[in-house]
């Protein structure tokens, strides 16, 4: 009996400690399989363990529960300070939830745990960069570029430098990021960016063309590439250029923009059409689009399309009537009070010609009385009263004649023309005189 006793607890320990030695296994096939949730499943059946917890917030991470991973580790690095992989992790996490500056903070202490890890000052350069931190981003990758000659960082500094609207140093340091690797596309693409946006256009061709020697696939440095030969007016290369973009499936807006605008800049509108009615199709609000379809579909003899393209013009580019009136009153007020009389007068003058009645019968009283007390005109002053005069009898008409309106507005108007006889006749009878003294 006691050797069977004995022989059971053998037999029971022996099981129970192959079983304990086959979870560990289970929990590796599930996660070499990306069975995460079964992972975890299985991680809340066992004793919580460091590891294990460790492992929890990973699944969680791999399922992108970025909080749920958070609500793991926080206790965890309460419990284990200073243990890098929780902090990293976390850093991560909070990364992930747009959390920067929390992220920040633990790349800080991960930067004090271990001063020499260049990732950790990596990650924090760029997080800073993502914050618009931009020149705190730009001193920590020149102090990694320098202490590490991490030509990676080089770029970086050229990004921050190109934030912080200093394109030439930008420059610089993409061009240097592009001869530590001749294979990096995005530095070499930057500084062709860079040139085309600060009018740089031969530089823009050369650095181009001398990527494309080695490298004619990268689709960015093509479109590049094209966009620096039209901006040099060179449409018969940038043709070929964009053609060749968009035989390669790229059909984006600048492409058939530029494509039709080219074609059109060659007298070739039979070519030109269909890229800039499809242009016109995605972006419906520029006017140099519309103006060149317009005339293709002309030269094509598509007069039905042509007409509503250029009355469409029309309507966008000439202001409407009251529009024209504001901005031309509003400069001669400008002229005015700057005490250019004159020009006041004159500029006044063209917004008669949009003005409504109403607004016309006022500017007449306006110009009026810039005549007669700035500019000193009496002879131009009497004739802009008289019109005022003619214009304000028949508003004082309009409102007789109109319903509803207050008996004192009808007042007011009479004894504004009441006063304005007295002062035309007043005016009458000195402008002869001048003219005789004249």
């Amino acid at each position: 009996m006691k050797k069977r006793v004995i022989l059971f607890c053998l037999l029971s320990f022996g099981v129970a400690s192959l079983f304990s030695q086959n979870f560990p296994n289970l929990l590796s096939d599930y996660l070499r399989n990306f069975q995460y949730q079964k992972a975890l499943d299985y991680i809340d059946s066992q004793e919580q363990t460091k590891e294990l917890l460790v492992q929890k917030s990973l699944c969680y991470k791999a399922l992108g529960d970025y909080k749920k991973s958070l609500e793991v580790l926080y206790p965890l690095s309460k419990e284990y300070e200073g243990d890098i992989q929780i902090i990293t992790e976390m850093a991560f996490c909070y990364e992930a939830l747009s959390q920067r500056q929390l992220s920040v903070d633990c790349y800080n202490e991960l930067i004090r745990l271990d001063s020499s890890n260049v990732y950790f000052k990596m990650q924090k350069a760029d997080l800073l960069y993502q914050q618009g931190k931009y020149r705190q981003s730009l001193d920590l990758f020149k102090y990694i570029n320098e202490e590490h000659h991490m030509s990676n960082a080089l770029k970086r500094i050229g990004q921050c430098y190109e934030k912080l609207n200093m394109p030439d140093s930008a420059m610089a340091y993409f061009k240097t990021a592009w001869l530590a690797n001749s294979n990096d596309g995005f530095s070499a693409g930057s500084l062709v960016n860079l040139c085309l946006k600060n009018s740089r256009t031969i530089e823009a061709v050369a650095y181009s063309d001398l990527y494309m020697e080695t490298d004619t696939t990268n689709q960015q440095m093509n479109l590049l590439n094209a966009l620096s030969y039209y901006s040099m007016d060179d449409y018969d290369e940038a043709i070929v250029r964009f053609k060749k973009c968009y035989n390669r499936g790229d059909s984006s807006l600048v492409v058939l923009r530029s494509l039709g605008i080219s074609y059109y800049s060659m007298n070739d509108s039979y070519n030109a059409q269909p890229f800039l009615e499809e242009a016109f199709r995605q972006d419906t609000t520029n006017n140099n689009v519309l103006y060149c379809l317009a005339v293709a579909c002309n030269d094509m003899g598509e007069h039905k399309k042509a007409i509503p393209y250029f009355i469409k013009l029309l309507d966008r580019t000439i202001p409407p009537d009251l529009t024209l009136f504001l901005y031309y009153r509003n400069l001669a007020s400008a002229y005015d009070k700057g005490a250019h009389y004159r020009e006041a007068a004159d500029t006044y003058t063209k917004a008669l010609a949009y003005g409504g009645e109403n607004q016309k019968m006022n500017l007449y009283y306006t110009i009026g009385n810039l005549y007669e007390h700035s500019i000193k005109d009496r002879k131009k002053a009497l004739e802009y009263f008289t019109l005022y005069q003619i214009s304000l009898a028949d508003y004082i008409k309009e409102l007789k004649n109109k319903e509803g309106v207050e008996p004192k507005e009808i007042e007011e108007a009479e004894f504004k023309a009441k006063h304005l006889d007295s002062h035309v006749s007043k005016l009458e009878n000195e402008v002869p005189n001048i003219q005789m003294r004249n």
